[in-house]
């Protein structure tokens, strides 16, 4: 869809460049859809926006866009899950599966946990599968996690083999996040459930990426292959080696490798006070080389400001790791707009979570969507990845 539509109207994609993309209604939404051959929207919601768009804000091959909205500057927001587990008010343990971890609040302030945040640390490096918002004295409340260190199943150095010391990444890789997507139900996995309890029983087990691949169904393999990827993309950008010796299938470790670190730099120190800048921001999407990757909003710009330098890292390191790859043109806010609003249009699902949280997904023809609610419908995360 990105390429035809990059590919027409030359004119209309200054125009759309130089201001925000501001609400418009659904009978222009409908004019649109008609004049480049899209299907009409599934709802009025996605007709008729809630919101605006600006940007993009480039740097390289990256391209930042902003979601905007009105009424959501105020409140006091959530720490982040980073900066808790710095403060030692957050216990990220151990529960003796690579699937599940229980994390516990101690502090007396909400703690926001992101789909995608990587923990360092335990048996393996695990990523989160679901936002989650761990309310004040909380219990242990249990959350999904992925392995993103294969075959390791025992301490590392010094650290505390039971329990999780950092979380300073996110998961950098729109393959990754397209494999946790559908482990949350946005596809079938028939056979997954018999290598899950190989697992299990064999925690350190490491399971050949080729006739695995193929049966496409097991979605830790879909991530450890994305892991590999991403490990093997940023070496030939950079013409170094990024797998750490302490353990190369680490991508934690990968991401802590200070050339790569310098690379990313150049794209923070251009983009990072987006957030600060625009104060009525509550959410981004990036494209990399010209082509949509995914996107977050958060309920508040305050939570926005407090994620953005961890959401840009994570994007600028899938610019770096992209850099010798062909470029389009970049998308105008009008795509971008489409992007999200196909989404957010699609059949819903919803499941109950721990904490009275609603986890909604949706499943369109171009995108994953994510979308976690408080018990009184207020929605906290919004995800979209491109398919």
């Amino acid at each position: 869809m990105y390429t035809r539509l990059s590919k027409r109207r030359p004119a209309r994609r200054a125009w759309a460049a130089s201001r925000p993309f501001r609400a418009y209604g659904a009978a222009v939404f409908l004019a649109c859809a008609v004049a480049i051959g899209l299907p009409p929207p599934a709802s009025a919601a996605a007709a008729g926006k809630d919101y605006r768009l600006s940007g993009p804000y480039t740097q390289n091959n990256l391209s930042i866009y902003l979601i905007h909205r009105e009424g959501r500057t105020g409140g006091p927001a959530p720490i982040t899950l980073g900066e808790a587990m710095r403060r030692g008010i957050v216990k990220v343990v151990e529960t003796g599966s690579v699937r599940r971890l229980k994390v516990r609040n101690l502090g007396d302030r909400e703690v926001f946990i992101q789909a995608g945040d990587i923990v360092k640390g335990g048996k393996q490096d695990r990523v989160l599968l679901t936002s989650l918002i761990v309310p004040p004295k909380s219990g242990y409340i249990p959350i999904g996690a992925f392995c993103v260190e294969q075959g390791r199943w025992a301490r590392r150095g010094l650290e505390n083999m039971m329990a999780f010391s950092t979380s300073a990444y996110r998961m950098p890789s729109r393959a990754g996040k397209i494999a946790m997507m559908k482990s949350m139900g946005l596809e079938s996995a028939p056979g997954a459930g018999r290598l899950e309890r190989l697992r299990e029983r064999w925690p350190g087990l490491r399971i050949s990426q080729g006739p695995r691949r193929r049966m496409g169904s097991d979605y830790q393999g879909d991530v450890w292959h994305s892991v590999g990827a991403t490990q093997r993309a940023l070496a030939r950008a950079m013409g170094a080696r990024v797998a750490d010796e302490r353990s190369r299938s680490s991508l934690q470790l990968s991401l802590e490798n200070k050339r790569l670190a310098s690379a990313v730099a150049n794209y923070e120190k251009a983009l990072s006070g987006l957030s600060a800048e625009h104060p009525d921001a509550v959410g981004y999407v990036f494209a990399v080389n010209g082509r949509i990757n995914s996107g977050d909003e958060f309920e508040s710009a305050g939570l926005f400001r407090r994620l953005w330098q961890r959401q840009l890292k994570a994007a600028a390191t899938e610019a770096v790791a992209e850099k010798g790859a062909q470029k389009r043109n970049q998308p105008t806010l009008a795509e971008v707009g489409m992007f999200i609003d196909a989404a957010r249009a699609a059949k819903p699902a919803t499941r109950v979570m721990p904490g009275g949280l609603n986890l909604e997904t949706r499943k369109a023809s171009g995108s994953f969507y994510m979308e976690v609610r408080r018990g009184n419908d207020h929605w906290v995360h919004r995800n979209f990845v491109a398919r």
